[in-house]
Parts: structure tokens; sequence; C-alpha cells
């Protein structure tokens, strides 16, 4: 159809902004003809978000819907981290997409730091994707027999078998129960390959889930499903149960540098940012009411899943973070717990052209990867960065230097 056409009719509310794809079939045309009603209808030229590598036919419905363009963000390379890790061992560039100033720039002198003491130690404790669904049962009574089998072997067989018919690499590790009374939240987790995985845990489990309601009928239990989605995962939202159950992978990095080092390059020592770290880091987080007892470790995670493809909503749980400093044989010990990083390598928005290219750079694009290992090693990789930034910050404000440092970015 006539492109001039097509804009007539979107403008005069004849046709809507979905449908552009199936009566032109080609999602990058559809792309243009959006962009360029916009331009019409409210007198601008969207120059810049008409620059692209984006294949639209393939991103159309997998990652966006009704696109018109794209928004870039600069994307800087901090240097190379050394990293000693059980999945991510070596040096990697570190990249950061951000318009925030001086982010990338007290990255850099954090990683010359880390690098001389050694780099950084990283330890993956826990690994699971999860899912909580929400059955209604008719009574208590309903209630705890539902429980009881599906924590019982026979149970939690049941549901890995029916969980397995929906998922070639997802499999099911762990079932939790919570209710308060006749509502059962069953909590799922599951290994997922290289993908972060939350979309294949809620088919795998939904599906799970049908097969179990028929089951329990030989039980006498009588139980329907009311969501999909419990809010007991927890998804996009604080909650101590990522904290405590781990939600993704759940990560432990850490590092001693030695005094001279701390002295020579931070210009501090290793008592005054051990002090400030327990006055700001903990007593101030705690007086706040803060899941998060860390000074910015949202501004690398929103950095870093950008630049890697990651779902950026997930920096709200992956913040419940916690930073400790102490003083350890004349040095500085440092280390950063991180309980939920919801990250992957394969599927979602690390498919597009320009976070895949920075994947490959890593060697970590998980397209052939069954057993997740590159999807642990970025996991490593993004909690190494986020502990040098902590650090570096940290010093940074012991030094009684951010004002300065901000001010040469003549903010205001």
């Amino acid at each position: 159809m006539d492109e001039e056409k097509l804009i007539s009719q979107l403008t005069k509310g004849e046709i809507k902004l979905h449908e552009v794809e199936d009566l032109v079939k080609d999602a990058n045309l559809a792309t243009d003809i959006r962009r360029k009603f916009l331009e019409q209808k409210y007198g601008i030229k969207l120059a810049h978000i008409s620059e692209g590598s984006i294949d639209y036919s393939d991103s159309i419905n997998r990652n966006i819907e009704n696109p018109i363009g794209a928004i870039q963000v600069p994307l800087g390379c901090a240097g190379e981290l050394k990293i000693n890790g059980g999945y991510a061992d070596g040096l990697y560039p570190i990249m950061l997409a951000t318009t925030e100033g001086r982010l990338v720039a007290g990255m850099s002198r954090g990683l010359d730091v880390f690098n001389s003491a050694g780099g950084v130690n990283t330890s993956v404790i826990k690994d699971g994707m999860t899912r909580s669904l929400i059955l209604r049962t008719k009574g208590a009574k309903h209630t705890v027999k539902l429980i009881k089998w599906v924590e019982s072997g026979e149970g939690l067989e049941f549901l890995a078998k029916a969980f397995s018919k929906s998922t070639k690499h997802g499999k099911l590790k762990d079932v939790k129960c919570y209710t308060a009374g006749r509502d059962v939240f069953l909590r799922f987790r599951a290994f997922t390959g290289a993908a972060m995985g939350m979309n294949m845990v809620t088919i795998a489990a939904e599906a799970a889930v049908e097969e179990l309601i028929g089951k329990i009928k030989e039980i006498g239990v009588d139980a329907v499903l009311i969501s999909e989605s419990g809010n007991m995962c927890t998804d996009k939202k604080p909650a101590y149960i990522n904290i405590l159950e781990g939600r993704g992978v759940s990560v432990i990095a850490d590092a001693l540098i030695p005094r001279e080092v701390v002295e020579k390059e931070f210009r501090v020592t290793p008592e005054s940012v051990a002090e400030l770290n327990k006055t700001k880091n903990l007593l101030g987080s705690a007086l706040a009411g803060s899941h998060g007892f860390n000074a910015h470790v949202a501004n690398v995670l929103a950095a870093m899943y950008i630049a890697h493809g990651q779902d950026v909503a997930q920096i709200v749980e992956g913040t419940q973070a916690f930073t400790d400093v102490a003083v350890v044989d004349g040095g500085m010990y440092v280390s950063l717990f991180l309980p939920s990083l919801e990250v992957g390598t394969f599927g979602g928005g690390t498919k597009r052209e320009t976070q895949q290219e920075v994947l490959r750079l890593l060697g970590l694009y998980g397209e052939n990867d069954s057993e997740g290992k590159t999807r642990l090693a970025l996991a490593e990789i993004i909690a190494s960065a986020c502990l040098v930034s902590e650090i570096n910050l940290l010093a940074i404000q012991s030094a009684k230097e951010l004002a300065k440092s901000h001010y040469k970015l003549k903010r205001g």
C-alpha cells in the first residue's frame, strides 16, 4: 500500500498503529511509516530515532511492539578487569551503557586498583529462576494436604516430570509452598540453561500446576489456579524472599587490597573506608528501612544490563545487595553479596544487534550453551564490576572528593 495513504489513515484513526505490519507485510517498513506518521502529526523530525541497526522483522513482538525507531545510549569501555571465578576466569572488558558522567571514569580507576591487587574473586552460591503460582483450595484442611504432598518426594518428582514436558533446557530444582489460609503459593525454582528464563519457568510451571490439579484429586484435594504469578517470585519488586532464598544467580565477589595500594591509589586508609561503609551503607541504610545495603549498585547494574541485553527492570531486586569492608592483615578486605542477579546470555534482549556484539566481545553469547556456563560467567563479571565501583565510590567519598569530581562536569 502507498505510504502516504497509510499515514493518512493513521491520522484519521481509520487504522491502528499495530495494524500497519499486517497491511505492508514488512516490519521494517511499518516502523518507518509509524515514525513518519508521528513526525507529521507533531511537526518534528525524528532524525536520530530513525537511525539504528535493529532488524524489526526479528525484534517485533520478541522485544517490542509498534516500533518507530531506536533510542541510543552511549557505550563506554572502562578497561579490563581480572576475575578469578568459577565461571569467569581471566581478563574481561567492562562495558557500560549510560548517560551518567563519571561512572565509566570511576570504574576505570577502580579497575586499576583491583587489578594491581590480583583482581576480584567470585563464587556462585545459588542458581535458579523462580516463579510462584497461586492455587486456591476449599479450606485449611485441603491446603495442608496439598502442601504436604507437593513438598514430598513423590510430589516433587511428579512436578519435575510435568515441568520438563514444556521446556527443552529448563530443569525443576525445587518447589516451596507458602500459605495464608486457602490460598497456596507454589514457588518454583529451576535451572534455565543460558537464558535468564523467567518466561521459560512461567510456561513450564503453569503446565505442571495444571497437571497437579488433576493429580491431587486422588488425595481428596480440590483446588483451582488463581494466577500464574503470585508475587512471591518475586519479580521486579523489592522483597526479602529474594535476599533469603535468592532468585536468578546469587554471587559473592571479594578481594583483599594491600594497604599501600589503598593509600597510594585511593589516597585514603582502609580504616576510613571501612568506617564510612559501616556508617553509610549499613547504619544509614538501616535507618532508611532500605532493602539494599550498598552505595550505588543500581548504577552499574543498569549500565551493564542495558549494554548486555538484560531486562533492566530487574535491577530492582538486583540492588538488594550488601557491601562489606574490613581491615584484614593491615589491608582492606572488601566484598559484595548479590543474592538476585537475573541475567542471561541467550534469548530476550541478548539477541539485539548491539547487545549481542557486546556479549560476543566477552566470548559469552550463549547460543549453544545448554549448561548455562556463559550465564553464570556473566553474573560473576557483573558482580565483580559492581564491587569495583562500590569501593571506588566509597574511597572518593571517604576522601571528600565526590563534589569536586562532579563539579568538573559543570552540571546545573
